[in-house]
């Protein structure tokens, strides 16, 4: 089967964009990578362990640290994946390095029971013949997909970085001076979110009225659950401009 090189996904919001799907090779690397991690980091967890084991002589404290062992494995195993790829947003310390990143298929930003969902299949990977049968079923997808990414609907893609500049729109300065006050950005937008923002604002004055006010509404309400931001109503229109305004001088500066 032909593989994809591209993927246009499409948000919530309607706004569509393509992203290049990270090869094969790339990804394998990415997890060489993370696994090398782990085993470090396991490492610097289990040696003082095993010191404190080998100067005791008692059996029962031998097998408390087998026991403990065991555990540090298997949240290793387990959380490695799902902790980095929450905060740092799809990806882990392998994808960052290879410059690739976890998206959803569907536009939405990833949260966590995606992402469990997305790793849950990894608990099998140490059986035999597995990681082949995965590595082979990401060899023939198009768009070069494990299991458990078809479970979560997930897409690994390259992690472009596009340097923010401010839309093209006239922004009337003197309202939002008006509005500085009221917006209190607990947290910054990522770049993708950033971007859906910017090409709705610049593609507003196509949409026909009634459908370009529902739109910036859901937009924005999914901005200010984002932000932090407890208030509701107002111009929704003049809140986006606003948020993409403030992330953009943000950046400059």
């Amino acid at each position: 089967m032909r593989k994809k090189k591209e993927v246009i996904i499409e948000t919530p919001e309607k706004i569509r964009f393509s992203h290049q799907i990270a090869e094969f090779g790339t990804r394998i690397a990415a997890y060489v990578i993370d696994q090398l991690l782990q085993l470090i980091i396991a490492a610097l967890l289990i040696w003082p362990m095993i010191g404190y084991s080998v100067s005791l002589t008692a059996p029962k404290m031998t097998y408390l640290t087998a026991a403990f062992l065991l555990i540090i494995l298997f949240l290793m195993r387990w959380f490695y994946f799902v902790l980095f790829e929450l905060i740092m947003e799809g990806q882990s310390p392998g994808k960052k390095m290879m410059r690739i990143r976890v998206i959803r298929d569907n536009g939405d930003s990833l949260d966590l029971e995606t992402i469990v969902f997305r790793n849950f299949l990894r608990i099998i990977d140490g059986f035999p013949i597995v990681p082949l049968l995965g590595g082979f079923i990401a060899l023939i997808d198009p768009l070069s997909r494990r299991l458990g990414d078809m479970v979560a609907n997930t897409i690994v893609v390259k992690d472009m970085h596009h340097r923010l500049r401010l839309p093209d729109f006239e922004v009337n300065l003197n309202r939002l001076q008006e509005d500085r006050e009221a917006l209190l950005i607990k947290q910054r937008l990522s770049e993708n979110e950033l971007y859906i923002i910017r090409r709705f604002l610049n593609e507003y004055h196509k949409l026909p009225a009634a459908k370009g006010a529902e739109l910036a509404r859901n937009l924005a309400d999914q901005v200010r659950k984002k932000l932090g931001i407890e208030t509701e109503g107002g111009d929704s229109l003049l809140f986006l401009e606003r948020v993409y305004h403030q992330h953009g001088v943000d950046h400059q500066e």
